[in-house]
């Protein structure tokens, strides 16, 4: 049985879709589940589930996206792309599969594929070369650093914070007193 691993397929997705796309950040997830034959939908769900992939024989692969207003804008993006993650990955684990339903949340188990599906949406939406550019080009700005990047890229900061620690991007957290 080969290795279940799914960074290097991530990375490769991820980047072919920046080149074969022409894309910019924040990256149009639906443009780049369209280009996919992907179905997207967004809709209000129960708090806990944040968003599926479906696949079902004769009909176009399906991923819904948690919209509740619990749901902030980045965390639907970043919802999305894994979701994509899943359509892009799932043939490492059941090549002639035709029926796949995956339902992801806060307390999904992370997998090695649920994994792969993070870093797929953390390379789809944060690039490094536009990461570690935009890093450096804010160094006078490191108080507003994280806010600002997340902005551009409309993810979280909290999902910004983890690639610049992936990256090995030194930041600072910075946390503010109240005056008495």
């Amino acid at each position: 049985m080969h290795k279940l691993y799914f960074s290097e397929e991530a990375e490769l997705f991820a980047n072919s879709a920046w080149k074969s796309l022409r894309l910019e950040p924040p990256v149009e997830v639906e443009r780049v589940a369209h280009k996919l034959g992907i179905d997207i939908y967004y809709e209000p769900f129960v708090e806990e589930i944040d968003g599926f992939y479906l696949l079902m024989p004769d009909a176009p692969p399906v991923i819904a996206v948690n919209n509740s207003y619990l749901k902030p804008p980045g965390r639907r993006r970043f919802t999305a792309a894994h979701e994509i993650g899943h359509h892009l990955l799932r043939k490492r684990i059941s090549p002639n599969q035709t029926r796949l339903f995956f339902v992801d949340g806060a307390n999904t188990r992370k997998t090695l594929l649920e994994r792969g599906c993070d870093r797929f949406a953390a390379l789809l939406l944060m690039p490094e070369p536009l990461t570690c550019q935009w890093f450096q080009e804010l160094s006078g700005n490191a108080e507003n650093r994280v806010a600002i990047m997340a902005q551009r890229f409309g993810v979280s900061p909290s999902a910004m914070r983890l690639r610049l620690r992936e990256l090995e991007l030194p930041y600072q957290m910075y946390h503010y007193r109240r005056r008495r």
